[in-house]
C-alpha cells in the first residue's frame, strides 16, 4: 500500500425492518451498524424509529445509541426531524473525534426521507 493510501476510517451498513399491524405499515426501524477502526476498532449501534405518528403529529422520533454494552437514548431539542438527526451526526462525531464522513449525515437524512415517504404511501 502505499503512503498516500486514504483508509477508510468509518463504515456503516443500514438495516431497514418494517412492523405491520393489521396489515398496515405502523413503524420503520432503521438500524446503523458503525465501525470504527481508527484509533481503535469499535462498534456503536443507532437505532431510530418512525412511526406515523412521527410524521402525521409532528413527535419526535426514538433514536437509542449502543456504545460498548451500554444502551441510552438520544435527546435533541430541536423541533424538526432533520434537525434531530443533524444533531445525533453532530453527537456522533464528537464521541468519534470527528472521524465521520459527512456522508452519513446524508444518510441519515436520506434514510428517515424515504421512511416519511413509505409511511405516508401506506398509511
Amino acid at each position: 500500500m502505499k503512503n498516500n493510501a486514504k483508509i477508510n476510517i468509518v463504515n456503516w451498513e443500514v438495516i431497514k425492518n418494517c412492523e405491520y399491524t393489521e396489515n398496515y405499515l405502523s413503524k420503520i426501524t432503521t438500524l446503523y451498524v458503525i465501525k470504527i477502526y481508527k484509533p481503535e476498532i469499535r462498534t456503536i449501534l443507532v437505532r431510530i424509529g418512525i412511526t406515523s405518528e412521527n410524521i402525521f403529529l409532528n413527535k419526535a422520533i426514538v433514536i437509542d445509541i449502543m456504545e460498548d454494552i451500554f444502551p441510552y437514548k438520544f435527546n435533541s431539542k430541536k423541533k424538526s426531524n432533520i434537525s434531530r438527526l443533524k444533531d445525533l451526526y453532530t453527537y456522533l462525531c464528537s464521541i468519534v473525534n470527528k472521524s465521520i464522513p459527512g456522508e452519513m449525515l446524508e444518510s441519515l437524512t436520506n434514510e428517515y426521507k424515504d421512511s416519511v415517504n413509505l409511511l405516508k404511501a401506506m398509511t
